[in-house]
């Protein structure tokens, strides 16, 4: 491992996994509700108070990624903000944007490449903000 016992980037982690959660709060609540519905099949549905996991769930996600992210960076001899935002982007498009566009391709998505606009976006900007925070707080 990169990290002696207790030097483990914990601080840029939780504030990455932060930025990733509020980044899709902003993302699929304000900027993106209404594809993002219609993507869904639920354009016609009334708003609703999400359930617990809808937001829990994310924001473990992105401790995940930021973690991840933690782990490999040092392994790569990633340094900079310009080295992590070129690997943000790498992981964002290569790894989870590819995963998010394979979700939407199923029959039961309605609207597969509306999804896939949506979230592929989120994803990269949201890997590039993790990566970038990890090497700016380390």
């Amino acid at each position: 491992m990169p990290y002696e016992l207790g030097a483990f980037p914990w601080l840029g982690v939780l504030v990455a996994a932060v930025a990733s959660f509020a980044l899709g709060g902003v993302w699929f609540a304000v900027l993106f509700a209404k594809p993002y519905a219609r993507a869904l099949g639920r354009e016609n549905n009334p708003a609703e108070k999400p359930a617990a996991i809808f937001l829990v769930g994310p924001f473990v996600c992105g401790l995940v990624v930021a973690t991840t992210a933690a782990i490999v960076m040092p392994l790569l001899h990633i340094d900079s903000a310009q080295g992590a935002a070129a690997l943000g982007a790498l992981v964002g498009l290569g790894y989870l944007g590819s995963t998010a566009l394979n979700v939407a391709i199923n029959p039961n998505m309605p609207r597969p490449l509306l999804y896939a606009l949506v979230n592929v976006p989120y994803f990269f900007l949201s890997s590039i903000a993790i990566h970038v925070i990890l090497v700016l707080l380390r």
